[in-house]
């Protein structure tokens, strides 16, 4: 979608981190940003992944909207 204009923000769970660097890497931008949050999702109650999506929320607006 950044190819393409549309800004957009990768949210990955921390085993995930090297798939999507090599990933990124393979599509020429080795330096794109990524929000990390814990793993796993699916066992983790809702309260805490609210807690999570509250503290990702801060670095997704710095990726959709830089300074």
């Amino acid at each position: 979608m950044e190819k393409l204009g549309v800004p957009t923000a990768v949210v990955n769970t921390e085993p995930f981190i090297a798939s999507s660097q090599a990933m990124a890497v393979s599509q020429g931008i080795p330096d794109y940003p990524f929000v990390i949050i814990p793993h796993p999702i699916a066992a983790t109650e809702k309260v805490v992944l609210e807690e999570w999506a509250d503290k990702a929320i801060e670095e997704i607006v710095n990726i959709l909207l830089p300074e």
